[in-house]
């Protein structure tokens, strides 16, 4: 049995990955006497000999019976490109690839076949717990209830821009989740998973691909939202990439959170300081980020 940990991601997001998986490395109890951890990675066509490249070159030495990389490439299937091509309209290849990683999550199933039981995580997280810990979580699935994630202060009407088309849905919402750090079984993942998935999406396109205000985690909120199991927030201390006056409102200490998120969409801790030093950013908790830098 593997604790299989995913991501999904372009090659601009590289460094990132590498910290996420230190920090994990670092940060999990007895590594070499507990489940062996499975790294699965959705990287886009072509990338695979890079992404392979940079983890041999970072963890070369965890190479082990204990930590196993896998990587696969995605390519969406034709509804989904045509869904988000009409959507976004990305003119820029490089943008178009990023939105298509970030659906591809979505997708782990198809990529990999042999992994159950599995932690998602965004690459802009940072994990200072036991993943172990939070893999045993989904001992409690079930064909009805098989996806866990940390609930969220966001009413679902700010995740639709005409709620009412979609007010069915929202009534049956009990609270939102962020879609950062996720627990899931994919073999409970049937075809009628994806029905859901083919349905919220078409409705979107018949709308003039006007719904949605936050893309694929609106997605995953209205396919699981009567479903999912919360999870304690320490899994998921999100919000981190806010700007400053609402970071500084959230902060928390270090003690209360096994996984950092700098979601929010405007600072990241990898962004270089304002005068280009790259020395401090000014972005919460990024020394720790800086920390969990493979020394290769």
């Amino acid at each position: 049995m593997y604790v299989d940990i995913a991501f999904s991601l372009n090659r601009k997001l590289q460094v990132p990955l590498l910290v996420v998986i230190n920090s994990i490395l670092h940060n999990v109890s007895a590594l070499n006497e507990g489940p062996p951890l499975r790294f699965n990675i959705l990287v886009p066509p072509g990338d695979r000999p890079l992404f392979t490249q940079k983890l041999r070159e970072a963890f070369a030495k965890d190479y082990s019976e204990s930590v196993v990389f896998r990587i696969e490439e995605f390519t969406p299937p034709d509804f989904l490109k045509h869904y988000l091509d009409n959507r976004f309209k990305e003119r820029e290849g490089d943008r178009r690839i990023s939105r298509y990683m970030q659906y591809a999550r979505l997708f782990l199933k198809h990529r990999f076949p042999d992994v159950t039981r599995v932690i998602y995580l965004d690459c802009d997280t940072l994990v200072l717990g036991d993943v172990r810990s939070l893999f045993a979580l989904g001992e409690q699935f079930t064909p009805q209830q098989y996806l866990s994630a940390v609930p969220q202060f966001i009413p679902a009407v700010f995740y639709f821009t005409n709620p009412f088309k979609l007010w069915d849905d929202i009534r049956r919402f009990t609270r939102t989740f962020n879609s950062g750090v996720l627990l899931t079984d994919l073999s409970f993942w049937t075809e009628k998973t994806y029905e859901s998935l083919r349905h919220y999406l078409n409705l979107d396109a018949q709308n003039d691909y006007k719904l949605f205000r936050l893309g694929d985690e609106t997605v995953f909120n209205l396919m699981f939202k009567e479903t999912y199991i919360p999870l304690d927030k320490r899994w998921n201390a999100s919000g981190y990439g806010n700007l400053r006056p609402v970071v500084a409102f959230i902060k928390q200490d270090l003690e209360k959170m096994s996984i950092i998120h700098w979601s929010g969409g405007y600072h990241k801790p990898w962004e270089p300081a304002e005068d280009g030093s790259g020395e401090n950013n000014g972005v919460v908790y990024a020394d720790i980020w800086r920390s969990y830098l493979p020394t290769s």
